[in-house]
Order: C-alpha cells, then structure tokens, then sequence
C-alpha cells in the first residue's frame, strides 16, 4: 500500500530517527510505496521519496500550514504514519489520507492532554510499551473498540554475542550511560549528583558515556576525571565493543517513551540500573528484581540498591544477565514490521473513524506567531483546535 511518514527530523540520530530509517530500507522490500516529509529539515534530500518542509523556529503556524499544503499531494490515497502525531492539531485538514496511523515513540510530561487535542484526527496507534497503551487508551476512548490501540515491540540490533566478565570483586564495577549530552529531557546536570553518591556508598566504579552534545564540555568539569570516560559518539560493531564491556546502564532522564539503548544494553547482557519515571523501561528493569530500578532521583537509593547487587553471588548475577538478554528477544526487526504490517491492514480494513472532512482553522492570532517562541510562553497555544 502507499504510507506517508510524517515526522520532526530525520538526519538526527534519535530513537524515532532509527526507527524511521529502517522503515526508509525495507518499506518498499514488503511490497509498501512509501514517501517520508520531515518538517524541520530542509529540502535538501537526494531521495525522491524524501522531501523536508524547511521549518524552522521563526515560522508560525500559519506559515508551517502554508509549507505542508504545498506537499499536500503526497497524502491522497495513502496511509499517513504520524510518528508521535507532531502537529496533527494544525495539520491533519492539509492531509487528506484515507486513513492516519500514530506510532507513540515517546512519553513525555504533558503527554496526556496532547493526546486529547488529537480526537477525532487518527483511525489507531501503536505503542512502544505497554505504559503508553494504557495512556492512550485513557486518552482516546473512542480508540479502544475494534483493537485500534496496540503495542508494537521497539526493533534492535541484538549485541553480536555476550561477553564473559571477570568477577566483579576484582575489579571496579562499570556503568554506562548513553544519550544525546543535553539537559532538556536528559538530564545530565544530575549525572554528577548520582556520581557522589556512587563516591560516598564507597563504591569502586567506572563511569562510561557514549554520546555527544552540547553538555560535554560542562561534564568533562564536573564529573570525576579519573573515573569517567567520555567515548563520543559510535556506530556498528564499535557501539556494541564499548556497550558489551559494560556491567550495568543508567539513566537519569526527566521522561522515555522505551529506551532503544537500554533494550540494546540488555541484550548484551548488560544489566539496568534504572529510575522508576513511567517510562517502558521501568518495567524491563523490574522483571530482573526490585533492585535494579529505583525511586527517580533519590541517588543515595541508586547506589544502595547498587551496592546491594554487588553483595550478590557471580552466578546470580550471570543468571540476571541471560535474564536480561532473553527479554529482547521479541525486539527483533522482522517482529517490529510484521506487527506494523498486520496493524495498518487491519486499520484499512475497519471503517474510517478520522475526520475526513476537518472544518477549516479559524483565525488565530496565535498562529502568526514565531512557532519557537510559543513553545516557550504559551505550549498548549501550539496545539490548539477549532474551539
């Protein structure tokens, strides 16, 4: 069938941009022609089944509107696949697919009343875990009849294989971090927080991150230098090399949808030590024992529980890493297109439950605002319908 994905950004190396781009190699391979528009990127693609919209922080609605109506034409006929359902409030009349799909990638604080500015404008979603199906179902109702609302698992790259590990008493412990070096949403002016706590639980330990951004430098001046080591950003076998030495991953995140990097760590037997934040990976974390997650920013907690780990026997812990890799088992990419696939023929199939005919945007003086600047004084005022 034809699908048109929607999206943010492509070029990024975000966990929805992974899983867009393996949409982009093997859409076509399961008989899919499919188109991708990303709206913050430029026109620049070299690809005839991409095209960007060029939006940039200085565009209002009203010109965003004015950008997707000239790409209009890539909808008729189509399924459009929203991921994570950016924009559809002010978007969905300038898309006029025969049906709309969102795949929920992410969680984040006002998930929630986004989700019901949304009513009427999609036909189902799939979500990357079980967290995020309850949230939708609360949140679009008239979604729950007819099995529109499903779970879809996160597709990885499975660690080639997973290593042997020296015994942890003869050696320090080692625990990674992986992620874009930025405060907003990640967090990483906590990570020096958690490191005493590491320091003051007496705990002889190794901290390593892979990633970049623009915290770096701060980092580097802020965490202890003969304990941390920064690897940059890796691909491919370098990644795994580095994740796979790993004994434990962290994370000190505001909010995940379901961490890609953790189920990657995971399947290297690398074992989590992980906040409670409602994201997906709370709920990994939890099947390995109550000690591997623990209370979102109580640090002293994380290293108790870590010490508490430590103090058990090497074979438990060789038995929680086989745990730890058996729960991605199901994260295999072939798993994540055959339930897609099923998914969005199944929703072909059922009567159309979108608007089809959306009334036109009224006036808003709001929407001829610099879109980058209402996201800072007035968020909800980005979403807003015909009211």
């Amino acid at each position: 069938m034809r699908l048109t994905h929607f999206f943010t950004y492509f070029r990024n190396l975000g966990g929805v941009q992974s899983i867009i781009k393996r949409h982009h190699r093997s859409d076509s391979s399961r008989e899919h022609n499919s188109s991708f528009l990303f709206s913050f990127e430029p026109n620049t693609f070299n690809e005839p089944n991409i095209s960007g919209l060029g939006v940039n922080g200085w565009d209002s609605i009203s010109s965003i509107r004015k950008k997707l109506a000239n790409k209009s034409n890539l909808f008729p006929g189509s399924v459009a696949v929203c991921h994570n359902m950016w924009g559809l409030q002010f978007l969905a009349e300038l898309m006029p697919a025969k049906r709309r799909i969102g795949i929920l990638h992410s969680d984040w604080t006002t998930l929630r009343p986004f989700l019901q500015t949304q009513k009427g404008l999609l036909d189902g979603v799939l979500c990357v875990s079980n967290k995020l199906v309850e949230i939708v179902n609360e949140s679009l109702p008239e979604l729950t009849k007819d099995n529109r609302i499903q779970l879809i698992h996160y597709p990885i790259d499975e660690a080639p294989s997973m290593p042997n590990r020296m015994p942890l008493v003869r050696r320090p412990v080692i625990i990674g971090w992986i992620g874009r070096l930025q405060e907003e949403q990640k967090r990483v002016k906590r990570l020096p927080s958690l490191l005493k706590a590491f320091e003051d639980a007496q705990i002889d330990y190794r901290f390593e991150l892979l990633g970049d951004g623009p915290m770096k430098g701060w980092l580097e001046q802020q965490l202890p230098a003969n304990r941390t080591i920064f690897h940059g950003r890796k691909s491919g076998d370098d990644y795994y090399s580095t994740l796979s030495k790993w004994d434990f991953i962290t994370s000190v995140s505001d909010y995940e949808g379901l961490p890609i990097s953790m189920l990657e760590a995971l399947s290297a037997g690398v074992l989590p030590l992980y906040p409670t934040i409602g994201s997906g990976g709370d709920e990994y974390a939890e099947k390995l024992g109550k000690n591997f997650i623990w209370e979102a920013f109580e640090f002293e907690q994380a290293a108790s529980k870590l010490n508490l780990l430590l103090e058990q026997p090497e074979a438990k812990l060789h038995q929680a890493r086989l745990n730890a890799s058996n729960l991605t088992t199901q994260h295999s990419e072939s798993e994540y297109f055959r339930v897609f696939d099923t998914f969005t023929n199944q929703i072909v199939d059922l009567p159309r439950i979108s608007d089809e005919r959306i009334p036109k945007r009224p006036f808003y003086f709001s929407d001829q605002l610099p879109f980058g600047l209402m996201t800072r004084i007035w968020p909800k005022g980005c979403f807003r319908r015909n009211d």
